[in-house]
């Protein structure tokens, strides 16, 4: 065991973007092999999509200029690799980047199961179903999972479905938590990527091997720099407590408001790969991260 959880049971009302109460998860393991850490209290299969239908974030869109700046940012990356054509944002919440993605010409489409955000997207007119990966048919030239891949709970297989609706030369955009970073470590047990709603973390280095293992090119791979308002961030730093919690949380209301700040914790990767001549099907558990991540899913 890396970290004994709190004991707490999976609930929608926890598993909203803006809740990062630290502490607040499951047991979570540390795999040796590929450094995976999981969380395999949380339930998989429909029990967690019904949980993710059911999730509300009434919080969310208070951010929404820094959302927006970051979601350009992204795009900005995915740009350089695929400058136009259909996109596909799964697990689009609220449709910010999809939106900002729309206006760059592209023409979109999202995947979210919580009605609450999903509802939102749609009255920005954008078209949102409730539907997995394994459902969308092919032919798409950028695929987009930011903050989601650490939600699922065969993150592997997401790989290869998404893999597989690219078209020749098409581009995978992830944003995923790095456990291995060295923000991550110092942390430790309150590091803001252990929450109530992740199921697997994957390291860097590990995200590389499973996207080279199946033939995709590496493009990028960078730090991801996030927007947010000086007092989002300070309101994070409280939560962690201790002395540097609490004198933070004293000035915290003396910050003007529009007040924002881009910065990057260094622990989140922005991973773009590209599917090419080399692309190949890899079934789960042939090589190595995803036999190894294939065994933390079954126990």
């Amino acid at each position: 065991m890396l970290y004994q959880g709190s004991g707490i049971e999976a609930r929608a009302e926890s598993f909203s973007p803006t809740n990062h109460q630290p502490g607040q998860y499951g047991d979570l393991y540390r795999c040796e092999r590929c450094g995976t850490v999981a969380q395999p209290s949380l339930p998989s299969g429909d029990a967690l999509l019904e949980l993710y239908r059911n999730m509300r974030d009434d919080q969310y869109l208070e951010e929404e200029s820094g959302r927006r700046a970051t979601a350009r940012r992204l795009l900005d990356t995915i740009g350089r690799h695929a400058p136009s054509g259909r996109m596909l944002d799964v697990g689009c919440g609220h449709g910010l980047l999809l939106d900002e993605a729309r206006r760059r010409g592209y023409a979109v489409e999202g995947l979210e199961f919580s009605v609450q955000a999903a509802s939102h997207a749609r009255e920005l007119g954008l078209q949102v179903r409730a539907n997995t990966v394994a459902e969308v048919e092919p032919g798409y030239n950028v695929i987009v999972l930011a903050d989601v891949l650490e939600h699922l709970d065969d993150p592997v297989k997401a790989i290869e479905d998404c893999a597989e609706l690219l078209e020749p030369g098409g581009v995978l955009c992830l944003v995923t938590p790095d456990p291995g970073s060295r923000t991550a470590r110092i942390a430790g047990a309150s590091w803001w990527g252990f929450l109530p709603a992740h199921t697997f973390l994957l390291p860097r280095q590990t995200l590389r091997d499973l996207l080279e293992e199946r033939g995709l090119d590496i493009r990028a791979d960078v730090p991801l720099v996030r927007q947010f308002t000086l007092r989002y961030w300070m309101a994070g730093l409280a939560e962690r407590g201790g002395v540097v919690g609490r004198a933070v949380s004293l000035v915290q209301r003396s910050v003007p408001r529009r007040a924002r700040l881009s910065l990057s914790l260094g622990d989140e990767r922005v991973v773009v790969a590209r599917r090419g001549a080399r692309y190949a099907t890899v079934g789960v558990g042939a090589a190595g991260s995803s036999e190894a991540i294939a065994s933390m899913s079954s126990t």
